[in-house]
């Protein structure tokens, strides 16, 4: 299983979860991102299809080789959840070595359909632009710096509310061929992945067996999640961390 994080943030976020998933039999692998944790920046400062197209195919071919198997599972949180779908799309033939893909709070173009949502995807590369980067630990938003391209690609798509790639490839087109099992979590408070974005992504998709799950005190829930939330609290272990597991199982 291949656990990895989104942006701001590193692979501490996935720690706990990780330890969860391990204990209820299955082997984890945290993928850190270029430029976050442990893991630097080089001469290259990738956008989300960089990491997209050129990391996730490398990763998963790396776990298979040291785990000798010929799928895996790819659980994430944020826009670790979209990156498999991204290199998916474009190539549909690699779909077998993805058994199952789990998202919470993962989404790609509704952020920007509330005011505060317009007003962030313009901002945030306004800020880029004028500092190189988005300060993580100075606006609360977590404990990394977001220097690449990711965060400008991202409120694109958010702001325009179509998920078009650099050369006019259109994916919410291309996930009607997407087949693999996918569930996909919300929080009633999310407003980084808002569940109407996050329904989206998963209506578009192909797969026969994907399902959406709103954590919010309307559907029973301890709390309205926000986006952090989700992945790493003491609710979310309780009552999200086991819907996980039921659905990989």
């Amino acid at each position: 299983m291949i656990l990895t994080h989104g942006t701001f943030s590193n692979a501490l976020i996935c720690a706990k979860i990780a330890e969860f998933l391990n204990d209820n039999g299955f082997e984890c692998w945290i993928y850190e991102w270029v430029g976050h944790g442990r893991s630097k920046y080089g001469a290259l400062y990738p956008d989300v299809e960089d990491f997209a197209i050129n990391d996730v195919p490398a990763v998963v071919q790396a776990i298979l080789a040291k785990t000798d198997k010929p799928s895996c599972i790819w659980v994430a949180h944020s826009g670790g959840g979209f990156l498999p779908l991204i290199y998916m799309a474009r190539n549909v033939h690699q779909q077998h070595k993805i058994e199952a893909i789990v998202g919470l709070g993962s989404q790609t173009s509704g952020a920007g359909k509330t005011w505060t949502g317009k007003l962030a995807t313009r901002i945030v590369p306004m800020i880029i632009g004028m500092i190189g980067k988005v300060p993580g630990p100075l606006f609360g938003l977590g404990p990394e710096d977001e220097i690449s391209g990711f965060l400008r690609q991202w409120c694109q798509w958010n702001r325009s509310g179509q998920w078009i790639g650099k050369d006019g490839f259109n994916y919410y087109n291309a996930m009607k061929q997407i087949q693999i099992p996918t569930l996909l979590i919300a929080g009633g408070s999310d407003s980084i992945a808002p569940p109407n974005g996050c329904q989206q992504l998963l209506q578009s998709l192909g797969s026969t067996r994907k399902k959406f799950v709103l954590c919010s005190k309307a559907r029973g829930y301890m709390e309205d999640y926000n986006h952090p939330r989700l992945i790493a609290s003491r609710n979310s272990k309780t009552e999200i961390w086991p819907v996980v597991l039921e659905f990989i199982r």
